[in-house]
């Protein structure tokens, strides 16, 4: 059975796997943690469907999936001070690590089973083994790291840092930082990326607008602006129908429209109080390879077949 795995922070980029014939079947659509509600729902992609998944979370900030492995992973925020993780049904919850300051955006690196998180509280970001197990400090002397995406396969991670109006990137123990982005009236917080047209998305808190870039920063453009008290904050991207998802914070909706920002639309009105860490499971389109979208994957396979 073919099946997608997401490693998706605040925000995510998507590659598709072949999962173990027992595998539950994975269910498209969009995921989101509410910071009021303390829980976590899913809607189908065109926003029908509502399910509460988890609930009695104190603040879900960012969520990250594994579809091939049938699990939802989710920080915790400074109220909840943890990194855990639930079935994608919002079965078997679990603490994988506690105590934390203020883990905030999640990717995960599923292939090479780790898992990173932004620690806006800590000024840094960590990794640990998909298990909890292994915590290590990768960046440190930030000022508030938000959402976090990664290139498994180049070997990077991508980060806002809100506070300090810049988007950096590193490799994936941290060496090499490079200021990709930055200038004055810049608070990127959430982050995803496009590695089938290399491009990089955030969300701008105070500006309120998407932008997109190049990964390496170049061709810096505004796609959508919008005139509510309160900027968008999460995004998710499926680049297989060509979306982006995104939450607003202030009045509490969720959005889609193309990846060039035109016919943007309502799509779940008012359904949570800040939903942050939002997450798509692509609906694969009939017939088609899917996994060819993904140039990234591709490389993936060949190293797997090898």
């Amino acid at each position: 059975m073919r099946s997608v795995v997401c490693t998706i922070g605040v925000l995510a980029a998507c590659v598709w796997d072949v999962a173990p014939a027992e595998a539950d079947p994975v269910v498209p659509g969009i995921y989101w943690g509410d910071l009021g509600l303390g829980n976590i729902q899913r809607a189908n992609v065109n926003g029908s469907g509502i399910e509460e998944l988890v609930t009695g979370l104190p603040e879900p900030a960012g969520l990250a999936l594994d579809p091939a492995g049938g699990k939802m992973y989710w920080a915790g925020g400074f109220g909840g001070h943890n990194i855990g993780r639930a079935n994608l049904d919002g079965s078997g919850v679990e603490d994988l690590i506690t105590g934390l300051p203020n883990p905030f955006g999640i990717a995960l690196d599923v292939f090479g089973g780790k898992m990173y998180w932004t620690d806006p509280s800590a000024d840094g970001i960590r990794r640990a083994n998909l298990d909890g197990t292994g915590v290590e400090d990768l960046v440190t002397g930030l000022n508030y790291p938000s959402g976090v995406a990664l290139d498994v396969v180049a070997g990077k991670m991508y980060w806002a840092d809100d506070y300090a109006g810049k988007i950096q990137r590193a490799n994936l123990d941290g060496s090499e930082i490079e200021n990709l982005i930055s200038g004055a009236g810049l608070t990127p917080v959430g982050l995803d990326l496009d590695l089938t047209t290399g491009k990089l998305y955030w969300t701008d808190r105070e500006g309120d607008r998407i932008m997109r870039a190049n990964l390496d920063g170049s061709g810096m453009e505004e796609l959508y602006s919008t005139a509510a008290p309160d900027g968008p904050s999460g995004i998710a991207l499926d680049p297989v129908a060509g979306k982006m998802y995104w939450a607003q914070d202030y009045p509490a909706n969720i959005y889609i429209g193309n990846l060039d920002g035109s016919e943007a639309e309502l799509l779940l009105p008012s359904p949570v109080y800040t939903a942050l860490g939002i997450a798509v499971i692509p609906v694969p389109e009939p017939g088609t390879l899917v996994m060819l979208a993904f140039g990234a994957v591709v490389v993936t396979a060949r190293r797997r077949r090898a």
